[in-house]
C-alpha cells in the first residue's frame, strides 16, 4: 500500500530497474566503443607498420633509381601518420607529420650536419625537434631497421607512429561516458522538477477542491440560517416564536444533512496522507447515495438531465465508503459538466464480470466527448478542458481506485460529440 495519498515518486523497484538499465546501456556502450577502437587501432597500426616497412625496404634502392625514388616520395607524401627516416648516425633524412615542415630544412643543411659542419641556429633547432619527435615515436613503437640489401648492413632506422586521429579516438569512450552521465543527471533532474511541479499542482488543486467541497454545504447552511432570521423578523416579540412545526422539522432535517455532508468531507480529507481502512461491502448503496446527492443538486442548477441507474447483483468488495463516494461524485460531476448546460443523460450501471472476476461500475454520459489527446491526459493532475477548473477530480479518482482499492479506472469509449464512458473495475 502507498505511504502517501499524493506520492508521485515511482516505486523503488522501478527506479532500481531504471538505474540498472541505464548502467547496462552505459557499460555496453563503453565496452563496444573500446572494442571498436582497439580493432581500429590494430588495423591502423598494422597499416602504419606496412607503410613503414615499405619505406625501410625501398629507401636504399631509391637512392640509386630515380623511378623508385619518385615512388617512395609519393608514398611518403600520402602517409597520414608520423614517420621519420634517419641514417646510421641518427640524423633525420626524411620525415612527415612531426611538427616540422620538410621544406623548411633544405637537403644541404642535412648534408652539412652529416659532414660535421654547423648550420644556422634556426636550422639546428628544427633538426633537433625532428630528433625529439623520432625519440618520442620510438617510445611508442620500436623503430624498423633500414637495411642495405647486398651486405645486410643497417644504414638507418624508420621511426613511425599512429595517426593523430586515432589518439583522439582513444578518448571517445571516456568522453561518451561523461556525456551519458551528464544526460542521465539532466534526466533525473528534469524528472525531479516535473515531480515537484506536479506536487505543487496537486496541492493547489487540493486546496481549491477543499474549498469547493466545503462551499456547497456551507452555502446551504447559511441559506437556512438566513431563512430562520427572516422568520424571526416577521414574528411578533415574545418569549416564544410562533414558527410552524413542519417548517422547523424541514429546516432541521436539511441542516442535519448539510452538517453530515461537512463531516463526510472532513472525513475524506482526514484520510489524505494515510492508508484508509477497507471494509467488505455492497457497492450499490454507496453508489446510490452519491447519485442521490447529484440528483438533489440538479433542480438548483437548473439542469434537465436524465439519470438512469441499473444496479445488478454483485459480490461484496473491499472498499472505503467515504473515498469511493468521492470517486463516484467526481465522475458524475465530470459527466454533468460534459453536458455543457444542455439536456442530456447520464447512465450508471453496476454489474459483475465473471470472466474477469471483477465488479464493474460504468458511468456514461451523452456530452461533448473527448479527443484522443484528451483521453490520454484525462487522469493527469492539473489537466482540464474547462475554463474554470483545476483538473484534480479524475486524478483523485485514479489514485483512490488504483492505489488504495487495487482496481482500475479507464475510459472505455469517447469521441467528440458522442459522449464518454468511464469504467471502474474492482477485484472481488
Amino acid at each position: 500500500m502507498p505511504k502517501g495519498f499524493f506520492s508521485t515518486a515511482p516505486p523503488r523497484s522501478i527506479k532500481y530497474y531504471l538505474f540498472v538499465g541505464f548502467s547496462a546501456v552505459l557499460l555496453a556502450l563503453f565496452v563496444f566503443s573500446n572494442v571498436l577502437l582497439r580493432r581500429l587501432g590494430e588495423e591502423t597500426e598494422r597499416t602504419s607498420r606496412v607503410f613503414a616497412g615499405f619505406c625501410a625496404t625501398a629507401s636504399y634502392p631509391a637512392a640509386e633509381d630515380t623511378l623508385i625514388s619518385a615512388i617512395v616520395s609519393e608514398v611518403i607524401q600520402s602517409i597520414n601518420f608520423p614517420i621519420v627516416l634517419s641514417d646510421a648516425d641518427g640524423l633525420p633524412r626524411a620525415w612527415k607529420e612531426v611538427g616540422v615542415n620538410p621544406a623548411d630544412v633544405p637537403v644541404g643543411v642535412l648534408d652539412s650536419l652529416a659532414l660535421g659542419l654547423t648550420p644556422s641556429r634556426v636550422m639546428r633547432e628544427r633538426v633537433e625537434r625532428v630528433k625529439r619527435a623520432a625519440a618520442d615515436l620510438d617510445r611508442r613503437h620500436p623503430p624498423i631497421p633500414l637495411m642495405e640489401p647486398q651486405r645486410q648492413v643497417q644504414i638507418g632506422l624508420v621511426h613511425w607512429g599512429e595517426p593523430h586521429a586515432l589518439r583522439f579516438l582513444r578518448y571517445v569512450p571516456y568522453l561518451s561516458t561523461v556525456i551519458i552521465v551528464f544526460l542521465l543527471g539532466l534526466t533525473f533532474w528534469g524528472a525531479r522538477g516535473l515531480r515537484l511541479a506536479e506536487s505543487r499542482r496537486i496541492w493547489v488543486g487540493l486546496a481549491k477542491e477543499t474549498a469547493h467541497q466545503l462551499g456547497t454545504p456551507l452555502s446551504s447552511l447559511m441559506g437556512w440560517v438566513e431563512l430562520l432570521r427572516e422568520q424571526m423578523r416577521g414574528a411578533p416579540p415574545g418569549p416564544t416564536v410562533p414558527v410552524g412545526r413542519p417548517f422547523l422539522e424541514q429546516t432541521l432535517e436539511e441542516m442535519e444533512n448539510d452538517v453530515h455532508r461537512l463531516a463526510k468531507v472532513a472525513g475524506r480529507f482526514s484520510q489524505i496522507g494515510s492508508v484508509p481502512a477497507l471494509v467488505p461491502q455492497d457497492l450499490a448503496p454507496v453508489i446510490a447515495e452519491a447519485v442521490d446527492y447529484l440528483k438533489r443538486r440538479l433542480p438548483d442548477l437548473g439542469r434537465s438531465v436524465s439519470v438512469r441507474e441499473n444496479y445488478g447483483v454483485v459480490p461484496p468488495v473491499n472498499a472505503n465508503r467515504d473515498l469511493l463516494e468521492w470517486v463516484v461524485e467526481n465522475l458524475l460531476v465530470n459527466a454533468m459538466n460534459a453536458l455543457e448546460g444542455k439536456a442530456g443523460s447520464i447512465e450508471i450501471k453496476l454489474q459483475r464480470r465473471p470472466e474477469t472476476e471483477t465488479v464493474e461500475l460504468e458511468i456514461a454520459d451523452s456530452g461533448r466527448g473527448m479527443t484522443p489527446e484528451e483521453q490520454r491526459r484525462a487522469f493527469e493532475p492539473g489537466f482540464t478542458t474547462k475554463k474554470r477548473g483545476w483538473g484534480l477530480g479524475l486524478a483523485l479518482a485514479k489514485r483512490i481506485v488504483e492505489d488504495y482499492h487495487g482496481g482500475r479506472i479507464f475510459i472505455r469509449q469517447s469521441a467528440p460529440g458522442k459522449g464518454t464512458t468511464f469504467v471502474i473495475r474492482f477485484p472481488t
